[in-house]
């Protein structure tokens, strides 16, 4: 009704769902170290399934950044892609980024007889073990130090599944409170064949090979190659009033070390048979009380 509500010169906004392209309100924070920090969002409708935001900013004491979101969903995969970037932080002398990406979905091969593959993304890099310290708004929460960057391809048809995974870790490291990095998985190839309720039996069959490196400073442990393999044959027997489940079960283990370990072996292997019996009884019947069924 021509009443001033609010001190800017002109904003507007949708009266439905629908997005729109615009300056977003400014965000404004102080700390003891960085200074005065403000940032000025823009968003950019792409398109109904794309978006981004990009996101300049000023640490007063620090220098100019900038920081940006790409977000998508398709109708078989899904991601999204931020990134943050201050090219010369005169606290740190340095230049700062960073940058996570996630990606879910799966790819098309075009082959009959494969058909599609899965994929799978977690990617995390930071500039330097201060990171996590210096930019917790920017995307890490304030006690992440450890940062997964991990890729899989999966593959499944019938009865038989296959993935291939690469996880290796980025570690921020504190002089006062040092961490032991996990062990990296360069690669790991996990498969399962098995059938449910093939002529009353259950039965399955998976194993696992994994290539572990680590940091041998921090791990004080060799580096090693592990084969695992596990076995079941189940005959379930369900009726109404209760069920009985017979199970046998092989787990086999083999690691390779690189190094000798403590007792000079460079090899352990095991192999475990085991037998269960699980079931149970169901008392059922039809009660009434206080007007009510039971």
């Amino acid at each position: 009704k021509g009443v001033p509500i609010l001190p800017v010169p002109t904003l507007t906004f949708p009266l439905s769902e629908r997005r729109k392209s615009g300056w977003l309100p400014p965000t404004l924070g102080i700390d003891n170290k960085s200074g005065l920090d403000l940032a000025v969002p823009y968003y950019w409708n792409i398109a109904p399934q794309r978006d981004a935001t990009f996101t300049p900013g000023l640490m007063l004491r620090r220098g100019v950044d900038a920081s940006g979101e790409f977000r998508y969903l398709e109708s078989n995969y899904k991601g999204q892609l931020n990134a943050h970037v201050m090219p010369n932080d005169r606290l740190r002398q340095r230049d700062r980024w960073a940058l996570f990406a996630r990606h879910n979905g799966s790819l098309d091969t075009g082959i009959d007889a494969i058909g599609g593959i899965g994929l799978n993304l977690n990617l995390n890099r930071v500039s330097d073990n201060d990171y996590w310290r210096d930019f917790s708004r920017k995307g890490l929460s304030l006690t992440t130090r450890l940062l997964a960057n991990d890729g899989s391809l999966s593959w499944s048809r019938g009865d038989f599944g296959f993935t291939a995974r690469a996880l290796k870790w980025q570690t921020l490291q504190d002089v006062n409170a040092p961490i032991v990095p996990p062990y990296d998985r360069l690669p790991q190839l996990t498969g399962r064949w098995g059938k449910l309720n093939d002529r009353g039996f259950d039965y399955s069959v998976d194993a696992d090979f994994t290539r572990f490196r680590g940091d041998r400073f921090w791990t004080q442990q060799p580096d090693a190659d592990r084969a695992l393999m596990h076995a079941q044959l189940a005959h379930p027997s369900v009726r109404p009033w209760g069920f009985i489940t017979p199970k046998a079960q092989l787990h086999a283990t083999s690691y390779q070390f690189d190094t000798p370990i403590a007792n000079g072996a460079r090899s352990a292997n095991r192999a475990l048979p085991t037998f269960s019996l699980d079931s149970g009884l169901v008392f059922e019947r039809d009660a009434h009380f206080f007007n009510r069924n039971f």
